[in-house]
């Protein structure tokens, strides 16, 4: 209650000249009508807190449905223990980040990780990162409103999801991610998610740690159709800027693709869209801004929507600029008629998205923390699994 009681101070503090205001014509208010999405786009880290809160405390007047309040509210409990000053971000004090971990109970050698992810299970699917765990919070709080389109809605939503991650913890993702399904006269399922990021790198084989991060991410995707085809970590043929392989999964649709695309309901139709970090605008929300930001879907993300049976022109639209396309490698799924857009006469973008070098599949070039590794009992292990959370 204290902490509440702190976070509306501010809140007022803050607001007294800038109140909440109900969303213009231009953009679709979210979540019951609560959210102006422009407003919020600016947020405090305090004022995010504060409508996690809220949203926990109100479930109604938020239009959350009641079988997942419960997850909400563990879900802002990861979200705040892994936010840069939670206690799980500064857990391994000499390498804070927003991943959650713990330290090899091996020890570091050629071998071995210094770290080990430290996981959560929501709806079946493992996260670790404060950003992605954010990506769900706001993804199961309740639909999209009725109307809502890319422009009045799913953009904003992304961009406002993007500057809150960057002001959440440092070592913000690059790219981020909205995908939507529904019927006709049905109100949507989105799933909000972001790219590979948020990690540091122990001084002890620090590769090795990213190594466990994007095997976790590839791990993600993976069920029999993307066997079927021979995907694989190693088979993605898109490059970074510094030509080197960025592996399937380290993408901002990771996500919101298994959640929503992955299983469909054969009448729905899936949709979507990304935005890149660096063309965010600092201040106020601004759309000529915005639609500046969007992406085109790299090859991978062609590869995994072909795969699952998704169209990939679902998820490009006119106003995308020019130079945010990519080459698809044209891996088909099984299962789809017409997995590779190419047949359908849909001509497919040719220029490359460059990632950050957070995306790199090499150990990327950021400064190595000091420290020697705690003196504990050597037990071999790989990967951590949380046993104290509900499954």
């Amino acid at each position: 209650m204290a902490l509440l009681q702190s976070y509306l101070g501010e809140y007022n503090n803050r607001n007294v000249n800038s109140p909440m205001t109900p969303s213009t014509e231009a953009y679709l208010p979210a979540y019951n009508g609560q959210l102006n999405l422009a407003s919020a786009f600016v947020w405090s880290v305090t004022r995010i807190q504060v409508f996690m809160i809220e949203v926990i405390d109100n479930p109604s007047t938020y239009g959350v449905e009641r079988k997942v309040e419960s997850e909400l509210k563990r879900l802002r409990t990861d979200i705040v223990d892994l936010s840069q000053k939670g206690s799980k971000y500064q857990s391994e004090a000499s390498c804070p980040q927003a991943i959650s971990r713990i330290v090899n109970p091996a020890g570091a050698s050629k071998d071995e990780s210094y770290l080990l992810l430290d996981t959560m299970t929501y709806e079946g699917l493992p996260y670790w990162c404060s950003f992605d765990l954010l990506g769900r919070f706001l993804s199961i709080i309740s639909p999209a409103p009725q109307g809502a389109t890319h422009h009045n809605f799913y953009l904003p939503l992304t961009l406002m999801y993007a500057n809150w991650c960057r002001k959440i913890a440092p070592k913000a993702p690059w790219m981020y991610s909205c995908a939507w399904a529904g019927g006709k006269d049905k109100q949507s399922r989105f799933h909000l998610g972001a790219s590979l990021g948020g990690y540091s790198l122990p001084k002890e084989q620090g590769g090795r740690w990213v190594s466990i991060l994007q095997q976790a991410r590839f791990d993600i995707l993976r069920d029999e159709r993307t066997d079927a085809v021979g995907l694989t970590i190693q088979s993605s043929t898109l490059r970074s800027s510094k030509r080197k392989p960025i592996p399937y999964g380290n993408c901002a649709e990771t996500y919101p693709l298994v959640h929503l695309l992955r299983n469909r309901d054969p009448s729905e139709e899936v949709y979507g869209l990304a935005v890149m970090l660096r063309k965010l605008p600092e201040a106020a929300y601004n759309h000529p801004q915005a639609l500046d930001t969007l992406v085109r879907p790299c090859s991978n993300c062609q590869d995994v929507i072909g795969i699952w049976g998704g169209k990939v022109e679902n998820f490009i639209t006119d106003d995308m600029p020019e130079n945010s396309t990519t080459a698809s490698s044209g891996v088909q799924s099984p299962i789809s008629p017409c997995p590779d857009p190419r047949a359908s006469g849909f001509a497919l973008p040719t220029r490359i998205k460059w990632p950050s070098p957070e995306d790199d599949t090499a150990e990327p070039a950021a400064k190595r923390v000091k420290g020697p590794a705690p003196e504990i009992s050597r037990k071999p292990s790989h990967l951590a699994k949380r046993k104290d959370k509900p499954q």
